[in-house]
């Protein structure tokens, strides 16, 4: 991962356990992409201890300058100028596979029914089904199974991490950082025949998270008195006064659809011959671009 993939990842981890401990048992859903790309453009224009608070939560390094050459430089706009130049061919990258985030593959998830899904209680949902080669992996500590579902551009793939039980998600959150998440959606993975069943769902979710930026560190931009904004404005009456964020997703059968794995062919032992996933109860799940390493949603599915 670069710089850039890396703030991405680790500052989704960190958003997702705040919003995840202050919405227990509740519906998560947002854009670590849009949020990161959003605050960065301020944190160009932040100084002093202002930028560095804000550094700090963004996972901006000011020991990570930009791998362009051309950009290298000791001071913080260096930082920011290297940054800067990385999102847009990011976004341009991110763009060009998918502009509108619709989410077209080659096989649909096929074949609804209605299933009791488990959120504490039993809610009748609407099930896709598919069978297929599908990556996935089998965790033995959080107890879970760990499902990419690829989308027919080949750069991006939906992952979805499905604990045993409900008992086991708090686990899967507490243990979810840089490492462990490249683990689990990675290098554990191995081709699979898989029965998938996956619930349709839709989310739109519009958060205020003055409160949560602050927890994690962003203090003095929402402070009139300590904002320190002087790159944007030479103005002392500069800061921040609200941070809305809002995030929509609609997974069905039309708009969502799995294909089988690519890749190279993955030898693997005979045991168990065939995989089920069957989300019938609380999941994790994350769209990512594969070839940038860049977590575009994340969101936590508790309830129909």
């Amino acid at each position: 991962m670069n710089s850039l993939s890396t703030a991405n990842v680790e500052f989704c981890l960190d958003v997702f356990k705040e919003l995840s401990s202050n919405h227990v048992a509740d519906n998560v859903f947002f854009s670590p992409l849009s949020l990161l790309y959003a605050l960065s453009m301020l944190f160009l224009g932040a100084r002093g201890n202002s930028a560095a608070q804000m550094g700090k939560v963004l996972h901006f390094s000011y020991g990570e300058i930009s791998s362009n050459p051309e950009l290298e430089k000791s001071s913080k706009c260096g930082l920011t100028g290297g940054i800067h130049s990385e999102f847009p061919v990011l976004l341009s990258k991110i763009s060009q596979s998918n502009s509108n985030y619709t989410l077209s593959i080659a096989n649909k998830l096929y074949g609804t029914k209605n299933i009791k899904f488990h959120p504490g209680k039993s809610v009748p949902v609407q099930m896709m089904q598919q069978s297929g080669t599908f990556k996935v992996a089998l965790i033995k500590e959080p107890h879970m199974q760990v499902l990419e579902l690829p989308y027919a551009s080949g750069n991006l793939s939906m992952f979805v991490l499905l604990p045993k039980d409900t008992e086991q998600i708090e686990k899967i959150e507490k243990q979810l950082n840089l490492k462990t998440f490249k683990q689990w959606t990675s290098s554990l993975m191995i081709e699979k025949e898989v029965d998938v069943y996956l619930p349709r769902f839709k989310l739109g979710i519009k958060y205020e998270l003055n409160s949560l930026l602050k927890t994690l560190g962003i203090r003095d931009i929402f402070n009139p008195l300590k904002a320190d904004l002087s790159g944007l404005s030479p103005s002392r009456d500069l800061y921040l006064s609200k941070v809305i964020h809002k995030s929509f997703i609609d997974v069905n059968e039309e708009g969502t659809e799995a294909s089988a794995a690519t890749g190279d062919v993955v030898v693997v032992k005979r045991l168990p011959i065939r995989v089920r996933f069957l989300a019938d109860h609380p999941f994790l799940f994350f769209l990512k671009h594969i070839k940038t390493n860049t977590i575009i949603f994340c969101g936590r599915f508790s309830s129909p």
